[in-house]
């Protein structure tokens, strides 16, 4: 018993011997779909207003805390407490105004 030379033309070995494939690709090439737009942007606008609600409730304690201090006549907390609310405030309206009003088609 001899073995074949892989340097004779017939050897059925090499793949490139064969006259078809032995199995052909016959289906369409895997494309990866992008995620929609909308979902995106869902998913943005869901986060601006988690952050916006997470703001809004800590506004709300420090206007709370600030209402308690000058009740109990602590009247050294009251600056900050004003500054901090106006910051927050208006963090929160700048994220609001992220939020786009109408879909884009783009």
């Amino acid at each position: 018993m001899s073995l074949p030379n892989p340097s004779q033309p017939n050897d059925m070995r090499d793949p490139a011997n064969h006259p078809l494939p032995s199995r052909p690709n016959t289906r369409a090439p895997r494309v990866s779909l992008p995620r929609p737009r909308y979902a995106q942007q869902s998913l943005i606008i869901g986060l601006l207003l988690a952050f916006v609600l997470v703001f809004w409730t800590v506004q709300l304690f420090i206007l709370m805390t600030a209402l308690d201090a000058y009740l109990g006549g602590e009247h050294h907390l009251l600056w900050p407490s004003a500054l901090s609310s106006l910051l927050l405030g208006a963090l929160s309206l700048w994220l609001v105004r992220l939020i786009p009003r109408e879909p884009r088609d783009s």
